[in-house]
């Protein structure tokens, strides 16, 4: 007799395009459905990342949590989902998702509960007290603590967790990326129709960004860098590949820097494949990273990388055969040096190439990062169900049967 599938929740805040959410999507759209049945939680709302889905058959529910810490109805609500959806297993991502997902988690009836940090630890932010850091600091590490299983992308992830809370990185299981090659049916047409498209000439060297236009991509630096790399290269080009905030904001720094006919925003766009072989060299500006899928898209199509050191940048683009050049952040002279580097010495420019296609097809299968979190689930499934801590229970009881908290 066959066994019954196991139902699996990935839980995530909003579902917009992003590197968080096109890993989800490989794994909903590639799961083994002998094995599992998964769905998608969006603790706010879905949003356009689910046109990367390929299948029809995963239910995505939307709970609408309003901006702030979560009350004890909404967490009464995720619960509720929980139950309702029948789940066994859950799988929370980031600082924004990991409490709401623990405390629902362990009222819906001691789920197993795994949790992914993929790069930037307690959402980055510097904004609040001290004080209030502490005490996401310890909130973090107790609630880790709690877990069946810590995930992170890259050894620097973990080493950053541990750096925030004290959680220790040894705890914490890498699974890095599987990122198959972006779908692009004719490369020699797509780099054509982009180009015309763009006014670039065929022998025109075009960088490419990928991804949203957000402070953290450093994409200002990146605009500065190229503003200067032209001096060098008057006829270089930059092309932005994603939406985001700082769209305008970025418009207006191209046109005091005087490059606004050489910096394109493409906006987003879901055949990123096209854009990449229309590009000479990909540049990861970021002022912080976990591990950028990015990146790996970017040397599935044999693209040298100009990248900053951060997260796990280095590892990407370094080694005994280097991908790429790698400069420190917040440095755009570096990067721009960089750029001019990789963009006039051909024979650097094709070893960096034949590199980074070898390592994207031998480092970063998609099947194989499949099979390990299908593993992975497998062998928690069958020790449910385990025993919670009593304390971590009766908080969570306490918690969703009070309102005199604040929403």
């Amino acid at each position: 007799m066959a066994r019954p599938r196991s139902r699996v929740g990935f839980v995530v805040h909003t579902f917009d395009m992003g590197g968080l959410e096109r890993y989800i999507c490989h794994l909903l759209n590639h799961l083994d459905r002998s094995r599992f049945e998964p769905s998608l939680v969006c603790l706010g709302r879905n949003g356009t990342a689910s046109s990367w889905l390929s299948v029809t058959d995963v239910p995505i529910l939307e709970l609408g949590k309003a901006p702030g810490n979560p009350g004890p109805r909404f967490l009464r609500q995720v619960r509720d989902t929980f139950r309702s959806s029948r789940l066994e297993l859950v799988h929370s991502h980031n600082w924004g998702t990991l409490v709401e997902t623990a405390v629902a988690a362990s009222l819906a009836g001691r789920l197993v509960h795994v949790h992914s940090e993929r790069g930037t630890v307690l959402g980055g932010s510097k904004a609040c007290s001290l004080w209030r850091r502490k005490i996401n600091s310890w909130v973090l590490w107790a609630t880790l603590s709690h877990c069946d299983a810590v995930l992170a992308v890259d050894k620097s992830v973990a080493a950053r967790v541990e750096a925030h809370c004290g959680f220790r990185h040894d705890r914490i299981e890498v699974i890095p990326n599987g990122v198959p090659r972006p779908a692009c049916a004719d490369p020699t047409e797509a780099r054509a129709r982009i180009r015309q498209t763009l006014g670039i000439q065929p022998h025109e060297p075009l960088l490419c960004a990928l991804g949203r236009l957000v402070p953290v991509k450093g994409y200002d630096l990146l605009i500065s860098a190229v503003a200067e790399a032209r001096k060098r290269i008057p006829q270089l080009h930059l092309v932005f590949v994603g939406g985001g905030e700082l769209q305008e904001t970025l418009r207006s720094q191209t046109r005091l820097e005087g490059v606004e006919s050489a910096v394109h925003f493409a906006g987003r766009q879901t055949q990123i494949g096209d854009w990449l072989a229309a590009s000479d060299v990909f540049v990861n500006s970021s002022r912080s990273e976990g591990m950028s899928q990015a990146i790996v898209e970017a040397m599935t199509f044999g693209l040298p990388l100009v990248v900053t050191d951060v997260g796990g940048n280095a590892s990407l683009a370094g080694g005994g055969d280097p991908c790429g050049l790698i400069v420190p952040a917040e440095d755009s002279a570096a990067l721009a040096g960089a750029i001019v580097r990789m963009v006039l010495d051909n024979d650097l420019a094709k070893a960096c190439s034949r590199a980074a296609e070898e390592r994207a097809r031998s480092c970063f299968s998609l099947p194989a990062m499949v099979r390990r979190y299908e593993d992975l689930y497998s062998k928690l499934l069958e020790r449910r169900p385990r025993r919670r801590t009593v304390q971590f229970e009766n908080a969570a009881t306490a918690l969703a049967e009070t309102d005199t908290r604040e929403e």
